[in-house]
């Protein structure tokens, strides 16, 4: 997307209806513990405010493949959380949403977002970084979206580059291919909404057990129902270890790890848990 498009998306985005600006500017984040989301930077993140102008509705600071393409980007009830949500309809070609919005250079970066689709892979989240001339800045982050019966969370640890000030997030889907989409957020200062739902679920009954903490050689994970996927990161928000459907009973191999804090992630029925542990020989 060149530099001029993204400039028109931020006026669109924080310039038009001031009504339906103010209405969204109040962002949910839809995890328990740790308001993550007063970090969020992406406007009507939720798909609650929407406008219409010339006949076609649009999200609020949003642009779809509506104007192109008649009910290809639709508002829809069947939402993760509050009462609307994006459908997204593919054709003989594809449905699109996307958004802009200011950023940090060499900044840590939360992307999260639900999606339900009956299409074994329907399309992809595309997070593009772009500097003030019309280069991208660094390598896109392509996020598959597949099949789930129910809304099913994507996130991911992002880390914008050096000469980034814009973000370019965009929804795209295969054709003939539905998407619903929610709850879309991308938010900085990481590592403090990470301590904050850590410090949340150190109070609570914990969905997921491990101990030794501190640990040395090896972290024993328990789970009482299955594990979609667990994820350990370190104090920088840089994923260490990625495993997708662990058995809900096994050992975790940290004796090549750097002393320090480290953060343990769980998606477990899709909900998500962090927990904090100290590596400590």
């Amino acid at each position: 997307m060149k530099i001029k498009t993204l400039l028109l998306l931020i006026i669109f985005i924080y310039v038009g209806n001031s009504d339906a600006l103010n209405l969204s500017v109040t962002r949910k984040f839809n995890d328990i513990g740790g308001d993550l989301g007063k970090y969020n930077i992406i406007l009507n993140s939720s798909f609650e405010s929407w406008l219409d102008s010339f006949g076609i509705q649009m999200p609020l600071g949003w642009l779809t493949s509506e104007a192109q393409d008649s009910g290809s980007a639709i508002r829809t009830t069947n939402a993760h959380s509050g009462i609307y949500a994006l459908q997204l309809n593919g054709s003989d070609t594809s449905a699109y949403a996307t958004t802009v919005a200011l950023c940090q250079a060499n900044h840590n970066y939360y992307f999260s977002a639900w999606c339900q689709t009956s299409s074994w892979i329907a399309g992809s989240f595309i997070i593009t970084w772009f500097k003030i001339t019309q280069q991208p800045a660094g390598n896109p982050t392509i996020i598959p979206i597949i099949r789930s019966t129910n809304y099913y969370n994507y996130s991911q640890m992002l880390q914008s580059p050096d000469s980034a000030i814009l973000v370019n997030v965009n929804i795209v889907t295969l054709p003939y291919t539905t998407i619903y989409v929610d709850d879309v957020t991308l938010s900085d200062t990481i590592l403090s909404g990470l301590e904050e739902r850590a410090e949340y679920y150190s109070k609570q009954t914990r969905p997921l057990k491990f101990y030794p903490n501190p640990g040395q050689t090896n972290i024993e994970i328990i789970s009482e129902k299955h594990i979609d996927c667990l994820a350990l990161y370190d104090i920088s928000g840089k994923i260490v270890t990625e495993i997708f459907k662990p058995p809900p009973k096994f050992s975790l191999n940290i004796s090549h790890l750097p002393n320090g804090i480290y953060f343990i992630k769980s998606q477990v029925n899709n909900a998500i848990s962090v927990f904090k542990f100290i590596k400590q020989n």
